[in-house]
């Protein structure tokens, strides 16, 4: 009798958990500077709505924290999120003689302590990886878990560890020319130029083995 008690009381206050959560994502969602449709976040996640852009398709999984005061974070098309991942935009001023550094407060000249972050379409984001201000991470870019990413990601590249590293590309690099023509119109390909860059990264060459060995 008591055990079927508490499997009833835990339903009604799983249901009534649930019931809040829709409630709050609903209501928080109109609160991002921009989303798009198909848009997935968890309200128990901490973020600085105003300056966060989403787009279409995208899952920021569970628990994330995603701050930037005053630069912008934006986060393009078929992105997924690992749990818990941390974006942070802006920086805090630490050259500052005789002024602890919790007060010492930021000028309209700081831009460079206040880079925002831009993720582009199709990546994923491993568990727990940490994205400062200033990164940008290409199209089609997979983080792995715990990853630290301090400076930009080339597109379509495998990214891990602490500081972050390319540990190679996807595929190589006539897959990634297929893999754009089938996915998006001329003018959103990779450019030339951006591909010639793609070759010099590891795995640009064609290769037996094609598996991803990173596993967000």
């Amino acid at each position: 009798m008591v055990t079927a008690i508490a499997r009833l009381l835990d339903l009604i206050w799983v249901n009534g958990s649930r019931a809040r959560r829709a409630v709050r994502g609903v209501a928080s969602a109109r609160r991002f500077a921009a989303h798009g449709d198909n848009f997935t976040f968890d309200p128990d996640g901490v973020y600085t709505y105003e300056t966060i852009e989403v787009g279409r398709n995208v899952d920021l999984g569970h628990r994330p924290v995603i701050m930037a005061a005053r630069s912008r974070i934006r986060i393009g098309d078929n992105v997924m999120f690992g749990p818990e991942v941390t974006i942070r935009g802006g920086n805090h001023r630490i050259d500052r003689l005789g002024v602890p550094m919790i007060s010492v407060e930021k000028c309209p000249t700081d831009g460079a302590l206040d880079r925002g972050v831009t993720i582009g379409d199709d990546v994923w984001v491993g568990t727990r990886a940490v994205i400062l201000h200033g990164v940008t991470i290409g199209r089609g870019a997979v983080i792995g878990a715990g990853a630290v990413v301090t400076r930009p990601v080339p597109p379509y590249a495998i990214a891990a560890g602490n500081p972050a590293r390319v540990i190679r590309l996807r595929w190589p690099v006539e897959a990634i020319v297929s893999h754009e023509e089938q996915l998006y119109p001329p003018e959103r390909r990779l450019t030339p130029a951006e591909l010639a860059v793609l070759s010099d990264l590891p795995g640009s060459a064609a290769r037996p083995d094609s598996s991803v060995a990173i596993v967000p």
